[in-house]
Parts: C-alpha cells; structure tokens; sequence
C-alpha cells in the first residue's frame, strides 16, 4: 500500500508560513531572506525541508536562489493574492474561466519557447504528485499543485510581470477543481490527462500544441463544472465547445 512522504507535509506548512510572512511584508522584494540555519530554527525544520520549500518558492517566481549568495524575494504579489482571495460566486468563476481562456494561451505560448530543462523538471515533479495526490484523493494536494502547475508556467516565461497576472487565475483554486471529487472519474481522467498533454507539448518546445492542449484542458473543466452546478457556459467558452469561435 503506498503511503504519502509526511516531508510533504512539512514542506506545505512551511511554505504557507513563508508566504505569509511575505504578504505581511516581513521580507521586502530584492531583499537577501535569513541564512539557512537561521530559517530552519524559526521554523522548527530540517534544512533539507526548508531547501526544497525555497526550491518549489523559486520554481514559482517568488524568490531567486543566488549560490554563493543566498536566497532573495522577487515578489511579494502572488503570496498576497492567494492568501487573501475571497470566496467567489460560480458566475465569477466562470468569468474566470473565460479570462483564462482568452489570456492563458499566450503565456503557455511564451513558456514553450523558453522553458528550461529546470522548469521542466519542475513540471514532471509537480505532475506527478498532482497525479498522488488524485490516487490518494488529498483535495488540498490536488489544489494546490494544480495551482503550482500554472505558476511554474508562468515562471517559465522569465518575466516576473506574467506570474503577478497569473496569479489571480490561480488564487481561487476552485476556479480549475472546485471539487474534484464531485466529476465524474471520466471527467476526472479527463483533466488530468489534458495537464499531462500541456507538459508534454511544453518539454517538446511545440507552441501550437501546448496552447491547444490549454484550450482544451479549460473547455472540457468549464463543461464539468458548468454541469456538476447546473449553470450556463460564458459565450466565450460555449462558442469554444461548439466550434464556432470567430
């Protein structure tokens, strides 16, 4: 029987209280954060745990890992925002699944031309623990890296101003599994496989089926989730599903 890493555990509660002294504005962007040992203590970690924590933080954009230097804040906006999204009514989410629609492509577009073989591993890791996550049905791990997966994208691109605009998109997580659980195991196989169709495309560099693989991925999610809450599609993502975008 598998059983979850409780390392993974760890590194999720050190990484919410990192983002939260962050967002209070403990650290300032450009700013060097504590030394190492100095960090572990204040948070009662090994430095192996606090290491890969500020990894996942760099994968994502927020800090920069200098050797030699240390590690420095790049951004203050991402943990703010998700540490405060409010709860949002299903007409907002699916407004967000249409903004989604209309600007995600361009970002996934950039990120297939300039991912590097780091991000790309990041991907394939935040992939497959998306993928334990569904086997051993943690909603939290399924939000979570679902919401990292799109960050790390748009770390991809190399330009800081994309992830603060992303951010948004993935702050509610709902707005990609409101309750995964809730869809149907084909819906579910479904959505999981069109993450696994983007990381594919993006590690091949191949622009048009990445950003094929993300229209899908939100057309097929906004059907799901228009169905499970009996709500209307947005025109933008019915005109998608019909074929009859202009």
């Amino acid at each position: 029987m598998d059983t979850i890493d409780p390392s993974c555990g760890q590194e999720r509660r050190l990484e919410t209280q990192l983002r939260q002294q962050i967002a209070a504005g403990i650290w300032l962007p450009g700013q060097r954060l504590p030394a190492e040992r100095r960090l572990a203590e204040e948070f009662g970690v090994s430095r192996n745990t606090l290491r890969s924590t500020l990894r996942r933080l760099e994968g994502l954009g927020v800090v920069s890992i200098r050797k030699g230097s240390g590690c420095y804040l790049l951004t203050a906006e991402p943990c703010r925002a998700e540490l405060t999204a409010p709860a949002e009514s299903f007409s907002k989410l699916m407004s967000r699944f249409e903004a989604a629609y209309l600007f995600l492509p361009g970002v996934v577009a950039l990120a297939a031309q300039r991912i590097t073989a780091a991000h790309q591993l990041r991907l394939e890791q935040c992939t497959a623990k998306l993928g334990q996550a569904i086997v051993h049905k943690d909603r939290d791990g399924i939000k979570h890296r679902t919401r990292d997966f799109f960050h790390i994208i748009a770390a991809a691109t190399g330009n800081p101003v994309i992830g603060e605009i992303v951010t948004p998109f993935c702050a509610s997580s709902s707005v990609m599994f409101p309750d995964f659980f809730a869809f149907s195991e084909i819906e579910r196989d479904k959505m999981f496989a069109d993450i696994v169709h983007i990381l594919r495309a993006l590690k091949r560099h191949d622009v048009e089926e990445a950003v094929e693989s993300l229209r899908s991925k939100i057309v097929n999610t906004s059907i799901a989730f228009a169905e499970l809450k009996q709500i209307p599609l947005s025109p933008i993502i019915e005109a998608a599903r019909t074929g009859t975008m202009k």
